[in-house]
């Protein structure tokens, strides 16, 4: 179980964070979703949001 505190603003730097660990293959969209009680589908469009940052 998760002891802390849940995040009640995803701010930018949080969101990148995330998204790096993703990136670095240290967790999926499905266990951030479910650890941070967010649906998949939020967590995936933060990924996409960052790989079209990537690419401009």
């Amino acid at each position: 179980m998760n002891d802390e505190a849940p995040v009640k603003r995803w701010t930018a730097k949080r969101k990148s964070a995330v998204v790096i660990d993703i990136f670095k293959g240290k967790t999926t969209p499905v266990e951030v979703a479910r650890q941070h009680d967010l649906t998949v589908a939020e967590v995936e469009r933060w990924v996409e949001e960052a790989e079209r940052s990537m690419e401009n």
